[in-house]
């Protein structure tokens, strides 16, 4: 068994998932394009950092929260595919979605029109009301968790679960981890750590100042 807490490219991991390139690096975990080889198709493989993955109550959690995310099947929500361990990888397998995600279309288009903004946040508003009408409460909507397909141009909404993961690990808060973006933490998030359905539409009005302004 590996005890590499980041695969290398060409790796397979868990005997499934051929990691093909980097993508992305975020506060909790990094971001792969991968082959699932079992069912030939790409996907979004997303590798805990190693902190959280030696934090048993944060993997703990981070199943349990996996499991319920990939539940809500809707055509606004990043689809998650898998959840597993390989050695000290703890990893979560999701739809590629190819494109850009709302902090592009911000920095590079706003101001948009009301027409231009309203219908890139119906999408959203729908995936979170799916979401709240399943028990989910995504706790750290921000412009990065928002993608736009390239090739569709359909709005989906990633990382359901995994800041309620985070908020439940026992890894201090003094350390550099993101349990949510802090623009966008309601003020109930930064004063308790409380969130619920009304934390998701707080930061979702803060996606509509910012497309608009």
């Amino acid at each position: 068994m590996s005890t590499a807490t980041t695969p290398g490219i060409d790796r397979v991991v868990d005997g499934r998932y051929r990691v093909d390139a980097f993508l992305a690096r975020g506060g909790m975990a990094s971001v792969y394009v991968a082959t699932d080889l079992r069912l030939d198709r790409p996907v979004a493989l997303k590798v805990m950092h190693a902190d959280l993955a030696r934090d048993p109550q944060f993997v703990s959690r981070f199943e349990r929260e996996a499991r319920a995310a990939a539940r809500l099947s809707h055509p606004h929500v990043v689809g998650v595919y898998d959840q597993g361990e390989d050695g000290n990888l703890v990893y979560l397998a999701m739809e590629l979605v190819s494109g850009r995600t709302l902090r592009d279309v911000i920095r590079s288009e706003a101001p948009l029109s009301v027409r231009q903004a309203s219908a890139l946040m119906d999408p959203v508003l729908s995936a979170l009301a799916a979401a709240h009408a399943a028990g989910l409460v995504h706790r750290d909507v921000k412009p990065e968790n928002v993608l736009i397909s390239s090739a569709t141009g359909t709005v989906k909404v990633a990382d359901f679960g995994l800041a309620r993961a985070i908020t439940a690990s026992t890894v201090s808060r003094s350390t550099d981890l993101t349990w949510g973006t802090a623009a966008y933490l309601s003020p109930e998030q930064v004063e308790r750590g409380d969130a619920d359905e009304r934390s998701d539409v707080y930061a979702a009005t803060l996606l509509l100042y910012e497309l608009l302004t």
